[in-house]
């Protein structure tokens, strides 16, 4: 995994994080190149100057949205206000999650992600799924080429990922003729963030809820449904897919199937001490504090005891449909055998593994060092199970 912090896990993994989603490497590192001492300050670098760097990159992407739409360039202010997004999350994502400039970074993201789904052809829909009394915060990416019903899988992000970062999987799936409804679950993305649910461990009850929404979509085949997910989202994707039979195929970037055991080892959590390893070279993508948020836990204890449910162990077995994992050989976040635990213990007929490895790149956490062609690998896995 290229570091571009040497010292700091956490500040380079964001680095690749915002490459992938959408970024311009040449503007990141108009940025961050500013950051180099920032990141050595214990114990998980200078997280004011971090905030600040992404604050102006993000703003300066922002009112080049403005210029271009004024100019009446489109396809400018749609770029532009992508890049903005990407940049606005990383202003807000190692801030203190009580810190009063939280959300207003966070609704910056969110608006500019808007601004540039109004102004992409064809237009990225936004739209709230309805979930008992509250909603799911979506998009929808209408498949390429489609002239009738299409195929669809949900996607889904990682811990403290959003939808918005896993747009550049949508649209890899788009471009295959898949329909792809992006969502920020139950502790994801602006499902906690504007809304103020927090993590569960029964992830099917929230894309149950997705799915009875998209089966009455008219460019949706409800027979033709799958799911991808992220990080996280490798519990997350193989828990709903356990009970909700609907979904005929599931692609997991990344495995978890222990997600209390991952977060021991990522934490250092220890009874009685709580996490004892939460600086910027521990494995995690934010801040520990942001953590405990997410779980709607007040402390590290708590945290852990509510985790206890977050296994797949006791229902990997329910799990029927088809399933491919794309694994990295150095994830840090979660190792390979989490990902060799559940395709040995799910009753897929049709289950695959790739574990990709250092010396072909795409070792570390979702591929995120290299993450070609392991995307590719596992759309068009996708495209195969859905459009055959």
């Amino acid at each position: 995994m290229f570091h571009y912090f040497p010292d700091n896990y956490r500040w380079s993994l964001a680095v690749l994080r915002s490459i992938a989603a959408g970024g311009l490497f040449g503007e990141i590192d108009w940025a961050c190149s500013r950051l180099r001492e920032a990141a050595k300050v214990a114990p998980s670098g200078d997280l004011e100057a971090w905030h600040q760097a992404w604050f102006e990159l993000g703003h300066q992407l922002e009112i080049s949205a403005d210029t271009a739409r004024a100019a009446g360039h489109r396809v400018s202010e749609s770029d532009f206000s992508l890049r903005a997004s990407v940049y606005y999350q990383w202003a807000e994502g190692l801030l203190d999650p009580d810190d009063p400039r939280a959300h207003a970074m966070y609704g910056k993201h969110l608006e500019c992600f808007r601004r540039f789904a109004e102004a992409r052809e064809p237009v990225v829909e936004i739209v709230d799924i309805p979930f008992g009394g509250e909603v799911i915060p979506a998009y929808v990416v209408p498949a390429v080429g489609s002239n009738g019903r299409s195929p669809a899988c949900i996607l889904s992000d990682g811990l403290d990922a959003n939808k918005e970062e896993m747009y550049y999987v949508a649209l890899a799936l788009a471009r295959r003729g898949i329909t792809t409804v992006a969502i920020d679950g139950p502790g994801q993305g602006a499902a906690l963030r504007v809304h103020g649910m927090v993590a569960r461990h029964d992830f099917e009850v929230p894309v149950s809820a997705v799915v009875d929404w998209m089966v009455k979509r008219p460019e949706i085949d409800p027979a033709r449904i799958g799911m991808v997910a992220a990080s996280w989202g490798g519990y997350y994707a193989p828990r709903a897919v356990a009970f909700e039979k609907r979904i005929k195929a599931c692609g997991v970037m990344g495995a978890v199937f222990d997600t209390h055991a991952c977060m021991v080892r990522r934490v250092g959590y220890r009874p009685g001490e709580g996490a004892t390893q939460l600086g910027g070279n521990a494995p995690l993508g934010t801040t520990g504090k942001q953590i405990l948020r997410i779980l709607g836990t007040p402390d590290w204890e708590s945290a852990f005891r509510k985790l206890e449910a977050f296994r797949l162990e006791s229902v990997a077995h329910q799990i029927e449909c088809d399933l491919f994992i794309v694994h990295g050989e150095n994830d840090r976040h979660a190792p390979p055998s989490e990902a060799q635990r559940l395709l040995a213990a799910v009753s897929s007929k049709h289950k695959q593994l790739r574990i990709f490895t250092e010396a072909e790149g795409g070792a570390a956490h979702v591929n995120l060092d290299r993450p070609e062609p392991a995307l590719s690998l596992l759309c068009d896995w996708m495209s195969d199970r859905l459009l055959a």
